[in-house]
């Protein structure tokens, strides 16, 4: 999972604390072991990978396993990094690699936004948010049929606000087809919505009611 290994100087020490150092020099003192520039990545990125593996997996049990898991990686790669300015994205690619794994073992198990064991895995939800809810069950009913390829795509693009570069990027493959799964992704929520009365509400709302 690690790049190919390149030479790399050794990292100065800086003068300065952690949390001013760039990515680059941040990737170089984990690289040399210093624990505290780990802690300035996480706080740095941890945010960022928790809502890419929530927006892919939904509020599941799993997230946060597969947080540590991605900064183990990262752990474990730090020294191999062949751009390590690019450490954003090396760490949004090895997240959607893990959750694609993640999805190819449940593909035998029933799940939507539920928890592993069929169990809504947040209790303290009001009545107000079960609208949101169920809008967002029937996305993921959706995004759970599509292949993951197109499902990553969807989520990258339109649920975190990549760029279509950084998603092709991500997913290893050509701007051109990640434009053109991310299309597909839509015409699919577009049809199947129908079949989803809270999602197609919602959607209907966002576009005054004109959503064909």
């Amino acid at each position: 999972m690690c790049p190919s290994p390149v030479p790399q100087k050794r990292a100065s020490v800086s003068r300065f604390p952690n949390e001013r150092l760039g990515d680059a020099e941040l990737v170089q003192a984990v690289a040399h072991g210093d624990v505290s520039a780990v802690g300035v990545v996480w706080d740095r990125y941890s945010s960022l990978v928790r809502s890419e593996l929530h927006g892919t997996l939904g509020p599941d049990s799993a997230v946060e396993d597969l947080l540590q898991e991605v900064f183990i990686v990262f752990l474990r790669c730090a020294r191999d990094l062949r751009d390590a300015n690019a450490l954003r994205a090396f760490l949004i690619a090895v997240a959607v690699r893990l959750v694609t794994v993640e999805l190819r073992r449940r593909r035998v198990r029933r799940w939507v936004i539920l928890s592993p064991t069929d169990e809504m895995p947040d209790s303290s939800v009001s009545p107000r948010d079960f609208a949101g809810i169920e809008t967002l069950r029937g996305l993921y009913r959706i995004l759970e049929k599509m292949p993951h390829r197109r499902r990553l795509a969807f989520v990258l693009r339109n649920v975190q606000g990549l760029e279509v570069a950084d998603v092709a990027q991500a997913l290893d493959i050509s701007e051109s087809t990640a434009k053109r799964e991310i299309s597909r992704a839509k015409e699919v929520i577009r049809v199947r919505s129908r079949g989803e009365p809270a999602l197609w509400q919602y959607l209907q709302s966002l576009e005054g009611g004109s959503h064909a």
